[in-house]
């Protein structure tokens, strides 16, 4: 076998095993929407994917999970619990691997340990989980992830098998009472030309709004509302929705959303001039509200240039044809002064 081969074969090795072992850190793509099925090689399905909870400090709370067995043999279900934060202004749930229990939104230390235990093939166990509140727990927000992971069990236990299996978790999303505070603040609101670059001039649509959201309180929350975009004369030319998959802002975090307009949704009509776009979001109980406002103009200079080079033609096509009119006027004017001589 050649050298080059040996490397290509040694590098898609390395992958494999990288894909395998490498826990899984980032859950789903939206906080109120981590994945409720297993992924591909997974044997294991979870009900419900985020659990949320309220409770009172010394409280013990009972919730319930269910997980399925859907491989093809028996499987050893082993579980791991760990605290998750927002990982950038995506949304994404990022797993701490290492847990601090002084985070004042840490989770892990209040979920009770669950014992390992075997399922058949397609077996559906509901598991109790227990949250105990402590006396002295901060008021807000404390979030965490509870992982399974099932592992064949021809292989559990023994030194020689290799188990590769991805986790699959559940989050829960505690809010312990007291002194709650709601508090989004607009970090920034900009609009871009099909999301490359913000300036306050564009030439043509898509227009890429983004809203960035920050919670400088102690409990996640739901923002929603809706973005209204007007033309020049004070027109409302279309409103979009904002934050359609309900996603969270969690606590000492930021949050990006973003909505696109372009010429279809208003009629397939040519967007020119100035336009004024205002967002305005509800959130928390009592409800509160959040909005900024922004000024863009939309000029297609291309379109412009066109027009110009069309103008100009036309003036001296038409100049043309006049002085050929007036040359021809002229020479039949001749013509019949030479013919009456």
């Amino acid at each position: 076998m050649s050298k080059t081969k040996k490397l290509l074969l040694l590098g898609i090795a390395i992958a494999l095993v990288w894909v395998q072992f490498v826990p899984n850190l980032v859950f789903g793509a939206n906080i109120n929407n981590a994945p409720a099925t297993a992924m591909p090689g997974q044997a294991l399905e979870i009900d419900p994917p985020l659990i949320e909870l309220r409770g009172n400090p010394g409280q013990t709370i009972t919730s319930q999970i269910e997980i399925r067995n859907i491989s093809s043999g028996p499987v050893i279900v082993t579980n791991q619990i760990n605290d998750f934060v927002a990982n950038g202004e995506t949304g994404v749930p990022k797993i701490l691997i290492n847990n601090n229990t002084n985070d004042p939104y840490s989770l892990t230390g209040y979920i009770a340990a669950i014992p390992s235990f075997a399922l058949k093939p397609n077996q559906l166990k509901t598991l109790n989980v227990d949250i105990n509140i402590p006396q002295n727990a901060s008021p807000g927000g404390h979030y965490g992830v509870i992982r399974f992971t099932g592992t064949p069990a021809t292989l559990s236990g023994t030194a020689s098998g290799v188990a590769l299996s991805a986790s699959l978790g559940a989050l829960v999303l505690l809010t312990v009472n007291g002194h709650i505070v709601e508090n989004l603040q607009n970090h920034s609101f900009t609009v871009s030309a099909n999301g490359n670059g913000n300036s306050g001039f564009f030439q043509n649509d898509p227009f890429v709004f983004s809203e960035v959201i920050a919670n400088s309180g102690n409990e996640h929350v739901v923002p929603t509302g809706l973005l209204t975009l007007k033309d020049m004369f004070g027109h409302t030319v279309l409103h979009l929705n904002i934050n359609q998959g309900l996603g969270n802002v969690l606590p000492g975090s930021m949050r990006k959303f973003t909505e696109t307009i372009n010429k279809v949704d208003v009629g397939n009509k040519r967007f020119f001039g100035r336009y004024t776009a205002t967002y305005n979001v509800s959130y928390g109980s009592p409800t509160k509200e959040l909005s900024a406002s922004l000024s863009f103009w939309v000029i297609p200079i291309n379109l412009i240039l066109i027009w110009i080079v069309v103008l100009i033609g036309g003036f001296f096509l038409i100049r043309h044809l006049i002085k050929r009119y007036n040359q021809h006027i002229l020479d039949k004017a001749q013509k019949s002064s030479r013919t009456k001589k």
